[in-house]
């Protein structure tokens, strides 16, 4: 795809002609969303140590349950109160 100079212009007046959307209707739409939303933690790496077959039981379970890691895995059980 190259450059054309051209399109700058077609964008502008493209803009011009799309009518402006009203602010009340904005809220609306976010207080929505925010109703859906779930409020999650930000992950942060931590460092542990386990044995190999440990690592490879964990791998398993968290395999069998569904999961594509074993963090993800390991991270529900403690939240849910399943140890």
């Amino acid at each position: 795809m190259s450059f054309n100079p051209n399109q700058g212009k077609k964008f502008a007046e493209v803009l011009k002609e799309t009518p402006r959307v009203n602010d009340d209707s904005s809220k609306e739409v976010s207080s929505k969303e925010s109703s859906n939303y779930i409020k999650r933690e930000k992950r942060r790496p931590y460092t542990f140590s386990l044995t190999p077959s440990a690592r490879t039981k964990l791998t398993e379970i968290a395999k069998e349950h569904g999961y594509s890691s074993s963090s993800s895995f390991l991270n529900d059980v403690i939240l849910q109160d399943k140890l």
